[in-house]
């Protein structure tokens, strides 16, 4: 799996603890695939991501969802077909998951975070490396980029004309409580 990870989130925050909720409306889940044996580059979105984070002194866990089914690339049939069997399947595969099972706090405001990607019926190990920090209003922010290979993640079609490797790009920011 193809993994590099950087954001643009300031040093010197201290660890999110407790239980967080994802704020839609100031969140995100986007992603860049080249095109044409990577001549073009096309951009897309997904409606804002939801979902949970609870972090204590036994651990964290969490997950974050993603309808599948809002993918926007601005092309209409690009878009249902991304919908369809070839890509995320959403009839059967509605959601596109990651399933949090730990995350470690490294150096600055890095923290490690490993889990599975779940996408279209295929669960992938995903360690990533993200940003995250406590802003002054008291919500959090997590933040990261990765490059994925869609073929281990379960994303098959077009695969003469859509390179492997994806870029993604999540942030999210978290309210605190249920």
């Amino acid at each position: 799996m193809t993994l590099a990870s950087s954001s643009p989130c300031k040093p010197d925050s201290p660890p999110i603890t407790g239980a967080w909720r994802i704020d839609a409306e100031q969140s995100h889940a986007r992603f860049v695939a080249a095109t044409l044996r990577g001549a073009a580059k096309v951009r897309g979105a997904f409606d804002p991501p939801s979902g949970r984070l609870m972090v204590d002194a036994e651990g964290a866990k969490g997950t974050l969802a993603i309808d599948a089914a809002s993918v926007d690339t601005g092309n209409r049939l690009r878009d249902r077909h991304l919908r369809g069997r070839d890509f995320f399947g959403v009839v059967k595969h509605p959601h596109l998951r990651y399933e949090l099972r730990s995350l470690t706090h490294g150096a600055d405001d890095a923290v490690q975070l490993d889990g599975d990607l779940v996408v279209a019926g295929t669960r992938t190990p995903l360690p990533l490396v993200a940003a995250i920090r406590l802003r002054e209003d008291g919500d959090g922010e997590i933040a990261c980029r990765v490059r994925v290979d869609r073929v281990e993640l379960g994303v098959h079609g077009a695969r003469l004309l859509v390179p492997r490797e994806v870029e993604l790009d999540v942030a999210v920011v978290l309210r605190r409580g249920e």
